[in-house]
């Protein structure tokens, strides 16, 4: 039997960006858990070499830059990690908590 959950995608704005939040089955317990992914074109990748057309080289990498013209995305996150469920909200504010202090 394979259970299927629900999805929700959420985009921000007019940035070709987006949020996915899906229940999964938890790894180590019984129970299932909200996860949220942050899913962004490739062309939001900054690397040495144009990443499009090509297979990427063993160990290569490449950076998504927050920067002004897309860093409301980073508080956006915040706050939907934060509705995921009681344990990712506690989370939230400890981690609001240590910055704060």
């Amino acid at each position: 039997m394979t259970l299927k959950y629900p999805q929700l995608v959420y985009k921000f704005g007019k940035y070709e960006i987006i949020a996915e939040i899906t229940i999964r089955e938890k790894q180590r317990a019984i129970g299932i858990q909200p996860m949220l992914y942050l899913c962004f074109p490739i062309t939001e990748l900054r690397a040495s070499e144009n990443l499009i057309g090509r297979i990427a080289r063993i160990k290569e990498t490449a950076q998504f830059v927050i920067d002004k013209t897309n860093y409301k995305i980073v508080p956006e996150m915040v706050k939907i990690f934060g509705m995921l469920s009681p344990s990712h909200h506690k989370d939230i504010l400890e981690i609001l908590k240590s910055i704060l202090t």
